[in-house]
């Protein structure tokens, strides 16, 4: 705790203690001092902040909801084009479905064969 409000008194004096050059315009009521900026014209600018209003804070976490709503949208079709191009692998497995049972078939007849010629000579059976 001791952490947390040594920083804040540390940013509390850094923005406390900016000091504006002689003929910079003030800030408006409400709001402090804390720096300058460089703008697209090469002149120096004053930067002036206030704290948030709610109004604020609500836009902020508007603004936050609907990136996590893209990226949860992005990752749900994602995980849909998975899904479905498995669908799609299995639908186009289906015309060879009959070509893969008869290798199957012909695979365990050959293992029967073998083992109907090896139990005579291993003495099992008649």
């Amino acid at each position: 705790m001791d952490l947390v409000s040594w920083t804040l008194s540390v940013i509390d004096q850094i923005f406390s203690t900016g000091r504006q050059g002689k003929g910079d315009p003030s800030c408006p009521a409400g709001t402090f001092f804390s720096g300058y900026t460089m703008d697209s014209w090469q002149q120096w600018k004053i930067v002036c902040l206030t704290t948030m209003s709610v109004e604020d804070a609500e836009d902020v976490y508007i603004f936050g909801f609907l990136i996590t709503g893209f990226l949860l949208f992005g990752a749900g079709g994602y995980l849909t084009y998975r899904v479905s191009s498995k669908t799609w692998a299995a639908v186009q497995s289906i015309p060879k479905l009959p070509a893969m049972v008869d290798g199957i078939c012909r695979a365990i007849n050959a293992q029967a064969e073998l083992l109907k010629r090896a139990k005579p000579q291993a003495g099992y059976g008649s």
